[in-house]
């Protein structure tokens, strides 16, 4: 029923509680869990402006994407004990990625924090987890 759950990360506490019961779901079905963590390569975030004009403060991508890989370290050492988990570490924007890989890799479930740590984002574009939950073919499970 439940053979391949899709658990995104981002660090936040939402998304490590999110992993937990994607564990616990894994173990009654016997499924495969794949742990994403989502790198965006254009992440930028407005500053405030002085005389009228709009900086931006860019983000180094490859310190987001060693972030990214020490996240996925984290989760597969938080739940060391589970035997069937993939890492995969994309790059795009998290609800597209997201979406694309749970339809093109026939996933049964997404299991998905309710708020993750880009509160400037989500207060711009909308919260990922909604996007997921709004968009997806597949059932969505999101967990506080």
């Amino acid at each position: 029923m439940l053979e391949k759950i899709l658990v995104p990360i981002d660090g936040s506490e939402a998304a490590w509680h999110a992993l937990e019961y994607a564990c616990k779901l894994g173990e009654k079905f016997d499924s495969i869990i794949t742990v994403i963590h989502v790198v965006q390569p254009h992440y930028t975030l407005p500053s405030i402006a002085l005389h009228g004009e709009i900086p931006f403060l860019s983000v180094n991508i490859e310190e987001v994407e060693e972030t990214g890989y020490k996240l996925i370290e984290l989760a597969k050492s938080e739940i060391k004990d589970y035997d069937k988990v993939e890492t995969l570490l994309e790059f795009g924007h998290p609800a597209e990625r997201i979406l694309s890989l749970a339809k093109d890799d026939n996933y049964n479930l997404i299991v998905i924090g309710s708020r993750g740590l880009s509160a400037i984002s989500e207060f711009f574009l909308g919260s990922i987890s909604a996007t997921v939950s709004q968009y997806s073919t597949i059932p969505v499970m999101i967990i506080k």
